[in-house]
């Protein structure tokens, strides 16, 4: 069993979970409910203990996942009450999971309900758009870290880009902030000539250019290929899939971006682990790093960063050096030039195991960091969708990815250890 609830996850089809729709507001909506927030799940029926053993009823479908971490409140007994991992999932209304002590006594009683908690981060600048969507400002608490700049996501209307076209928030590292559009210290991506080029539209029609580093989370399907996109062309209405997953110090997203596209791509925030002796900038932002106009074809942009290493690189807050200057990250893994999951570059059989590797950063010829709780597959598509598997003594939850050229690879998120 997993032992800890520093590692949580959310998909887009728990009660309650926000959708990514063709609306701007889309992804702050995620963003707040995982990271800030909460999702609430509903009302508990009962919760029964047999020894450390508690069998949780709800009064109506949870949709839970195993080993999600939830949150209960109201129960008399507070032994009851806190985070738990889902051990089993036995049907639609019934969940179990393991108290750290053994209750008083075997019934709960009390009005319970449960949620799904959040991640914990703060969320201390925000400002709405006149008609839909905003800004927000998000950091993590822990002061521990070497540093804790902000992930700024503006997604709202941009006056030089039409409302039909494809939907994605603008994202960017923030050194330090003192309001929403006050922004200080060192920025990734910045450039010097154009310090707005990052969040502010130019141009117009087609030729428009809006934003550099983005998320994308509603776009079209250019017809030859599945994973080609046009930002003029309209995307499609309905709801994409996501899952995030993270901790109070960093967290991946991975949107479908487009309506019954299999795969999504592994946006991401927070900290890496350096492995340079002093790292004041271990920050990392993982985007479709793309500053080209609306009628540009995309394809090439939008593969998977932390997925494919030949033209896809993440973002470091500062350079290895420490200057007042972002870094650009090559993702690298046992092999350099492979895609995670596309191809069966390894075996993967009962001899030989998993095929599963950390991924790095490599900062020019320095090797930066390592990013946290992520591996690369070498076999194609050995698991299926948002399957959770054990590697070692570790406990991963499989994602399908974009890759390239309209393939699809596969990534392992880790969920936490087993014990």
């Amino acid at each position: 069993m997993v032992a800890s609830t520093d590692i949580k996850f959310y998909v887009h089809t728990n009660n309650s979970a926000p959708q990514l729709q063709n609306v701007y507001g889309s992804m702050i909506d995620v963003l707040n409910a995982c990271l800030v927030n909460g999702i609430q799940i509903g009302t508990v029926s009962s919760l029964t203990a047999s020894d450390s053993t508690v069998t949780a009823v709800f009064s109506a479908p949870h949709k839970l996942i195993q080993y999600q971490v939830i949150k209960i409140t109201g129960a008399n007994q507070a032994e009851f009450n806190g985070e738990h991992r889902v051990l089993t999932v036995p049907n639609s209304t019934t969940i179990t999971f393991e108290l750290v002590t053994l209750p008083e006594i075997s019934t709960a009683t009390g009005t319970i309900s449960a949620s799904l908690p959040p991640l914990g981060w703060e969320k201390p600048f925000s400002s709405s758009h006149a008609t839909v969507g905003g800004k927000a400002a998000y950091r993590s608490k822990n002061l521990l870290l070497s540093s804790r700049p902000f992930l700024r996501v503006v997604d709202e209307p941009d006056a030089a880009y039409a409302t039909t076209y494809a939907k994605f928030a603008k994202v960017g590292i923030v050194e330090d902030m003192t309001d929403i559009d006050a922004l200080l210290g060192v920025q990734a991506p910045y450039n010097s000539s154009n310090p707005n080029l990052n969040w502010v539209g130019t141009g117009s029609g087609t030729s428009a250019v809006n934003g550099w580093a983005r998320w994308y989370y509603a776009s079209s399907t250019e017809s030859s290929n599945a994973s080609y996109s046009i930002d003029y062309q309209a995307p499609t209405n309905g709801n994409c899939t996501w899952i995030l997953v993270g901790t109070g110090d960093y967290f991946y997203i991975i949107p479908e971006v487009r309506v019954g596209y299999s795969a999504g791509f592994i946006y991401g925030f927070g900290s890496v682990d350096s492995l340079i002796s002093v790292d004041n900038g271990n920050t990392f932002l993982s985007s479709t790093l793309n500053a080209k106009d609306a009628s540009a074809n995309t394809h090439n942009i939008l593969r998977t960063p932390l997925s494919a290493d030949n033209t896809n690189y993440c973002l470091l807050h500062r350079n290895y050096k420490n200057e007042a200057t972002y870094a650009i990250a090559n993702a690298k893994s046992f092999l350099s030039t492979v895609y995670s999951g596309y191809g069966n570059i390894l075996s993967n059989d009962a001899y030989s195991g998993l095929s599963a590797f950390d991924v790095y950063a490599l900062e020019g010829s320095v090797l930066r960091a390592k990013f946290k709780n992520i591996k690369w597959l070498y076999s194609n598509l050995p698991y299926a969708n948002l399957t959770t598997v054990s590697f070692g003594e570790q406990l991963f939850i499989a994602k399908n990815v974009a890759a390239m050229n309209g393939q699809i690879g596969q990534v392992l998120l880790k969920l936490g250890d087993l014990s």
